[in-house]
């Protein structure tokens, strides 16, 4: 157990730092356990104090001082502390020169935090606080300076690479080598990397605007050379796209990637030298699929344009950490959208969002996009940050128009180029190029919660008005107990009974390119629209402009109309799936009651006008065809019925693969195509549907279909279609199935990418024993606890297979408690984000409640635990109340 509870950080106690450093100087001399890291740093007192402190506490954890050096002179052990976590020297000048040489263990690190290795690759993780694990220093966001860094190492480790521009390089006599790189733009700690290997590497150019050619390098374990070329492609249509939409070119000489197998997180925007988890960057047909071909594509471009959203402009401290990821997560989407479909890609988003960010907002550690205090930063890196902070700048796009929008991404680095900011900054920028007042919308930024809109539609014959009542409120969250309403934008169409868009007008409706839009902003308002000959049907929050839950009393009619009619493609795809939530709603009323389950026949009647649809985007056709979630079923109650949510999800699925039989294997053969592989719209398109398809065919459990899949496996030349194959087989018990799998693992079982893969499939399958496959394949050998990725395959996986982990035994919280307490020792990170799927506790029943409270007591009260894992698994505690 903690011997106290760890302390809690806040935003209101935000102070400067005491010191500024003028310039930092580094010298690694690389080494598997004793690496040695000498700096040397110009400070000068900050001029911005009222008082003046002639003491510097600077940051270190779990690194040896060897000696500290003031003006030239070697300070005595007398003349400084130093603890587990700071070394204090007091009695300072008012400028000096500060020279410090500790010792780090790179092999040692499994926290994968600072600086370690990757297998045979040194490199380091500095965001948010790693920096400490490498050297002393003011380690936060605020303390800017310009870095330049020496690296020496055995020759065995020919490619030395850190932040800037390379400046010189030589031997020594003793057989090593160095290389030293400068960064000329002032930048935080966090963005500090260095990376040392026996690397491959592919290389290309990129001319900007103004004429300048950049060099491109991408590096990684030699023989993996030829899947990054997607990833190099990725990045030249990022800074093409970054110059053309934004305006905003690529600064430095060189611009180089490097992809690692152990990473926590899944890529960093070091300034000039990004480094990437091996997933976001390796890509072939062979080994990857759509999904994950379109995962380097946007993760790629995530990183690369951080370096003007996030590098350029930073964060002044890690309370205003969506003032970069929000930002960014937003340009990601839009660049996006722009390569692919754009309905597809905001569905895609929002589902994201409502699978983790909505539940986020309901749960025990429900936080705002700024949250005001923290135990431990890094269990901030969530979906609330990320998602609802990208949904908060698309809304200020939506309120602003996007010329205006544009106006203040540039004032935005007109006044803050080179400087550590807060969301309060960036919305200044907004109202100054704009002229418009957001001093309502900042609450987006405190406010915790998933706004509910209430609309109550009236229609008066007799005076041909139509009257729009509209209400908000934002339900108590785990943190905060006081909501206020929010200015919210609200985009809807107005169809007439043939399905036609209406033509409205009312002082405060605006067009836009999805419809009219109004600015909602109190508790309660009304809105009147005068002249319409018949009662419109309300099309709401078109494109999901907002991040908010609408409730309207929409009957099953309105919605199978608004499926079949609504020209916005989000809205049409949005109705098909709260129909069918509504559909799967009463069919568990009906399980709970004891009656007989059917399917609604107006259902079964628009689930056909959709499939057989020949004119709709057979993208957005088939994520059409699927059903909601468990997850998302989850969250239309305020108690989960784990076992009733499965079972109507089951009969439902089973229905429409039964009924649609003959459609399904029509459009199954239509769509086949036995060309080469190829990543783009059109034939991810075709290959989306036609896996959809079969992924129904075989839940009707017929022979053949099952021997289709397995054919489809065995002859497929892309892994999309391999791997679609073994998420069908996977969740029947069948020789095919036992087959599929031993042959995956004997083809990819070295590749650590492609065995994510074989180890998720069979996390998440529906077949019975999961839990006991799972206990087996942590022992096989290509399983390794210290690589994230392989961990979060089989233990995060298995989290999201609801029916499994939430079994009334209690015995899947039993193991999951066993592995958080053993990984929390290896890497508190990785064990952090597996204690979240805990987070249902409060919502389930009697039984399940009980069995996880233990386990979460368990936890707590483990000895030595890390305030990464604490702070999650208190919170589930409190939050039963």
């Amino acid at each position: 157990m903690l011997e106290c509870i760890p302390e809690r950080k806040y935003l209101k106690d935000y102070s400067k730092p005491s010191h500024v450093i003028k310039s930092l100087d580094l010298c690694f001399e690389l080494d598997d356990r004793r690496t040695i890291v000498t700096s040397k740093m110009e400070l000068i007192q900050n001029l911005d104090l009222t008082e003046k402190n002639d003491t510097l506490v600077l940051n270190g954890e779990n690194i040896e001082l060897l000696w500290v050096e003031v003006n030239g002179e070697k300070l005595s052990e007398e003349q400084y502390q130093v603890d587990e976590k700071t070394l204090t020297i007091p009695r300072l000048p008012e400028s000096f020169t500060l020279r410090i040489q500790n010792t780090n263990d790179p092999v040692g690190n499994t926290q994968l935090d600072g600086l370690y290795k990757s297998g045979s690759i040194f490199c380091s993780q500095n965001e948010p606080q790693g920096f400490r694990r490498i050297t002393y220093f003011l380690d936060r966001p605020d303390v800017m300076t310009k870095y330049r860094t020496k690296i020496i190492a055995s020759k065995e480790y020919p490619v030395l690479l850190s932040n800037g521009n390379p400046i010189g390089h030589g031997d020594l006599e003793d057989g090593r080598h160095w290389v030293e790189w400068e960064d000329p733009f002032l930048k935080p700690s966090y963005l500090f990397a260095i990376v040392a290997g026996d690397l491959g590497s592919i290389r290309d150019r990129f001319t900007t605007r103004s004429g300048r050619e950049i060099d491109l390098r991408i590096y990684c374990d030699k023989g993996n050379e030829e899947r990054c070329w997607h990833a190099m492609d990725s990045l030249k249509k990022s800074m093409k796209w970054d110059e053309e939409v934004f305006g905003l070119e690529y600064d430095l000489d060189i611009f180089m990637i490097v992809a690692v197998d152990s990473f926590n997180m899944g890529a960093m925007e070091n300034k000039g030298l990004n480094i990437f988890n091996t997933s976001c960057i390796l890509a072939d047909p062979k080994t990857a699929t759509d999904m994950n071909y379109a995962r380097v594509e946007t993760v790629v471009a995530h990183e690369y344009f951080h370096n003007w959203t996030g590098n350029r402009v930073t964060c002044r401290d890690w309370f205003q950490l969506t003032l970069k990821e929000g930002l960014t997560v937003f340009r990601d989407q839009e660049f996006s959208s722009d390569m692919h479909s754009r309905p597809v890609k905001r569905i895609e988003d929002v589902l994201s969002l409502r699978g983790r960010q909505f539940p986020e907002d309901a749960g025990p550690n429900s936080h705002p996009i700024q949250p005001d205090s923290y135990i431990q930063i890094n269990n901030f890196y969530t979906a609330t940050v990320y998602e609802k902070g990208a949904e908060i700048i698309r809304m200020i796009q939506t309120l602003l128009g996007a010329k205006n929008f544009r106006k203040g991404i540039d004032k935005y680095f007109e006044l803050y180029d080179g400087q550590a900011v807060t969301t309060e900054d960036f919305v200044y920028a907004m109202e100054a190029a704009s002229g418009i007042d957001l001093s309502h919308f900042r609450s987006w930024y405190h406010q915790s919660g998933t706004p509910e809109v209430h609309v109550h539609p009236s229609y008066d014959t007799d005076s041909k008005k139509y009257t729009l009542k509209i209400m908000q409120n934002t339900p108590i969250t785990a943190d905060q107990e006081e909501k206020e309403p929010l200015h919210i934008p609200l985009c809807m169409g107005f169809l007439d009974e043939k399905g036609k868009e209406l033509r409205m007008k009312h002082p405060d409706l605006h067009k836009n390119d999805y419809g009219y839009l109004l600015s909602l902003k109190k508790a309660e308002e009304s809105f009147v629209f005068e002249g319409l000959s018949a009662e419109p049907t309300l099309s709401l929050n078109r494109h999901f402009l907002a991040p908010i839950k609408v409730h309207m009393p929409y009957s099953k009619a309105d919605r199978m109309f608004l499926m079949a009619n609504d020209s916005d493609p989000f809205n049409r795809w949005e109705s098909g799936q709260r129909l069918a939530t509504e559909l799967m709603m009463d069919l568990l009323d009906m399980r709970q009651s004891g009656q007989t389950l059917m399917v609604h026949p107006g259902y079964l009647e628009a689930y056909e006008a959709l499939l057989t649809d020949e004119k709709l985007d057979k993208a957005l056709k088939a994520v059409a065809l699927h059903l909601p979630s468990e997850g998302e079923l989850m969250q239309q109650r305020p108690f989960i019925d784990v076992e009733g949510i499965h079972h109507v999800r089951e009969f439902l699925s089973k229905e429409l693969a039964r009924h649609f039989q003959r459609d399904f294997e029509s459009i199954y053969s239509a769509e086949r195509n036995e060309g080469t592989y190829e990543f783009d719209a059109k034939h991810m398109a075709q290959r989306s549907l036609k896996n959809t398809c079969l992924s129904y065919l075989v839940r009707t459990e017929q022979p053949a279909y099952r021997e289709l899949a397995y054919q489809q496996y065995q002859s497929a030349d892309n892994m999309t279609d391999q791997y679609a194959a073994l998420v069908c087989l996977s969740h029947l018990t069948s020789s095919e199935t036992d087959q599929a799998l031993e042959d995956f693992y004997h083809r990819w079982h070295q590749d650590k990418l492609v065995l994510c893969k074989w180890l998720s499939v069979q996390a998440m399958s529906r077949a019975p024993g999961v839990l006991e496959r799972i206990t087996k394949l942590m022992q096989d050998p290509a399983y390794d606890e210290k690589i994230p990725n392989l961990v979060r395959a089989l233990l995060g996986s298995f989290i999201q297979n609801h029916a499994q982990f939430h079994v009334n035994t209690g015995s899947g919280y039993v193991f999951m408690a066993d592995q958080i307490i053993h990984l929390d020792a290896v890497n508190p990170q990785v064990a952090a984000r597996l204690t979240a799927g805990f987070e249902k506790y409060a919502k389930l029943d009697t039984i399940r409640q009980q069995a996880m409270e233990r386990e979460l007591q368990r936890i707590v009260n483990t000895q030595g635990l890390s305030t990464n894992v604490f702070e999650i698994a208190s919170n589930c505690l409190k939050s039963r109340g």
